[in-house]
């Protein structure tokens, strides 16, 4: 467990962030709606979204496109079921070229009601994996509904789905979280790597006056803590907001992550540059995010050599983000 300085520390950096709120936003439930030309189509792809789900028909109804349209058709039926006829998200499947009647009618009555549609066309025209986005709408094609298939759906799904209701969908969806983990990480760390790239910056063009040290410590870890504890809810973890940060922090082995911390501090004085700078935030939040993963959904516990590898595979991501945000600056 995690001394009391290290969490009195920990609270002191979070003291500003409404655990509360994330936490809200982790229990919203997401109501999935998948419509097929067929209903084998309909059937596979639940059927992939629906894994480790017990009970998945709480928030995920699959129909062929025939018995939607006269779902839709009938307001007796659209009063009743809320689950088609008022769906967070509907995902219309495809097959070849054409598109029946029923899909068509279908498609136009969600989109009119401003659910978030996204189309997948299985074996029909378009480069497979090629995902196109307009306002709240998208549209991938996929050869199959095979593994690659199903992960050309899960990019095209986040592309319509806010940022806050993913770690909600990720809880009801446990075949969804690795894209899940994976976004939060890498913007989380990007994010980071920004900052430290402004501290660097700051350094460089004193005007802009952005404080370096100290200060960005604060905003770097901040942004770890939160991060890993969306990570955390989205993983199916439950308790108090300040029972589950005090968890993380024993699983980090508590000095281990604010070693973490000091390592970046040494990173962002300002004698060592900028690109050192951006490779330590980008690798040392990637490094703590993948940590977490690895506990919260996995179950294993870290070790110092665990971490020593997450840090070595951070830092080697975290140089080729610095090169590409030196091309960036490069006028």
């Amino acid at each position: 467990m995690a001394g009391q300085i290290t969490l009195t520390r920990v609270w002191r950096i979070l003291k500003e962030v409404d655990l509360q709120a994330i936490r809200r936003e982790a229990g919203r439930r997401v109501r999935v709606l998948i419509v097929g030309e067929n209903t084998a189509d309909a059937d596979e792809l639940a059927l992939r979204l629906a894994e480790g789900q017990d009970d998945p028909t709480r928030w995920l109804t699959a129909l062929d496109a025939p018995l939607a349209a006269r779902a839709l058709s009938e307001p007796s039926a659209r009063a009743s079921d809320a689950g088609v006829s008022r769906p967070d998200i509907v995902i219309a499947v495809l097959r070849g070229r054409d598109e029946s009647p029923e899909m068509r009618a279908a498609r136009r009555y969600w989109a009119g009601h401003k659910a978030h549609l996204l189309t997948v066309a299985v074996a029909g025209s378009g480069v497979a994996g090629d995902v196109q986005v307009r306002g709240g709408a998208a549209h991938v094609a996929v050869d199959r509904i095979d593994d690659g298939g199903f992960r050309a759906v899960v990019d095209a799904l986040f592309a319509v789905v806010e940022p806050d209701r993913r770690i909600g969908l990720a809880r009801q969806v446990p075949s969804l979280r690795p894209k899940v983990f994976s976004t939060l990480i890498d913007e989380t760390a990007r994010a980071n790597a920004a900052y430290a790239f402004s501290t660097g910056i700051a350094e460089i063009i004193p005007v802009l006056d952005i404080p370096v040290a100290l200060g960005d410590m604060v905003v770097l870890s901040k942004n770890q803590l939160m991060m890993s504890y969306r990570i955390a809810l989205a993983a199916g973890k439950t308790g108090q907001p300040r029972e589950l940060v005090g968890e993380i922090v024993g699983v980090l082995g508590g000095g281990l992550l604010f070693r973490q911390l000091a390592r970046q501090l040494v990173g962002l004085v300002p004698a060592i540059g900028i690109l050192p700078k951006v490779t330590v935030a980008y690798g040392g939040t990637w490094a703590i995010g993948r940590a977490v993963v690895l506990w919260a959904a996995d179950g294993q516990l870290l070790t110092a050599a665990a971490f020593r590898r997450l840090s070595r595979e951070g830092r080697a991501r975290g140089r080729q983000v610095a090169r590409s945000f030196r091309k960036g600056a490069e006028f």
